[in-house]
């Protein structure tokens, strides 16, 4: 099956045969889960966009290689090409993407608005790092949470959308160096105790519903890049592991009560179904909710 949608960023793509675009926003940022198939020994694509976007390739089949142009028949020098390659695009530039004997690749690609970007992050971005172009460069840490960004637009339904937001943070830190060396390397002091407190409180109490770092920050005053690393300061462990964790110790409780089905236990948990709440179930207790319920009455 063939599956053109209409996207301003992929402008007829020569060579290409197919490809597939899924694509979710948060905090100012466009993300795009991109697979192409490629019929032809060579193919390109105008990457050229009107806002900045970081381009992440993931994963590549063939024996060829795929890289970033500045000019569509120029190519980049022998050994900048390779898998696992990024580049970061300013707005407004021309760029052009180019493979040569690959047949498959699959692709992240961040569109970013660095104005709603800087507020809702509380951060202050250095102008000149988002308008200066970098190509194939390769960062494993900024690679790892870009893939992870790409399943969560991929599964939209297995993870929250405190997980995808924690993510963008956490990439956009690493790539653009937020602070010094020396700042980096210091300890994250953890929030205040009536902080912690409001922000259990509100988890607790929304335990079921999605809900949004940009939030979690708020009750505590602070940025969300502020509040995330206070937050793993004070508890070990990032918002959304938090919360994933007390839905799991909730969804024990009534499963001992043993009035609800295992269908209802993940729906008042926030689970989007129940082999959802299966596998995260056992991901973290080690054995299925059946099983652990039948252990505890037997």
């Amino acid at each position: 099956m063939q599956i053109f949608p209409a996207d301003p960023r992929i402008r007829s793509p020569h060579g290409v045969e197919s490809y597939t675009r899924r694509s979710q926003t948060w905090n100012g940022v466009t993300v795009h889960a991109l697979e192409f198939h490629i019929a032809q020994t060579r193919s390109w694509s105008d990457l050229s966009s009107e806002q900045t976007s970081l381009s992440i390739v993931l994963d590549q089949a063939g024996p060829g290689r795929i890289e970033p142009r500045l000019k569509r028949d120029q190519p980049l020098p022998a050994g900048e090409a390779g898998p696992r390659g990024m580049s970061l695009i300013p707005g407004g530039m021309t760029l052009w993407g180019h493979t040569e004997g690959i047949y498959y690749v699959r692709e992240v690609r961040l569109d970013i608005d660095f104005v709603t970007l800087s507020g809702r992050l509380g951060e202050k971005f250095d102008r000149l790092q988002t308008q200066t172009p970098r190509t194939l460069f390769r960062d494993e840490r900024v690679w790892r949470l870009g893939a992870l960004l790409a399943e969560q637009v991929e599964r939209p339904d297995e993870y929250s959308p405190l997980y995808a937001e924690s993510l963008m943070v956490a990439l956009f830190i690493d790539l653009l160096r937020l602070g010094d060396a020396a700042e980096r390397a210091k300890k994250p002091s953890g929030l205040a105790p009536w902080q912690l407190r409001r922000v259990v409180e509100y988890l607790q109490a929304n335990l079921a519903a999605s809900v949004h770092l940009e939030e979690l920050a708020a009750l505590t005053g602070l940025s969300q890049s502020q509040f995330g690393r206070a937050f793993k300061a004070s508890t070990g462990v990032p918002p959304h592991r938090w919360q994933l964790n007390a839905r799991i110790e909730r969804a024990k409780e009534l499963l001992l009560e043993g009035r609800l089905s295992l269908a209802e236990i993940a729906l008042v948990t926030g689970f989007a179904e129940q082999s959802h709440f299966t596998r995260v179930f056992r991901g973290i207790v080690g054995t299925s909710p059946g099983a652990w319920q039948r252990a505890r009455r037997s």
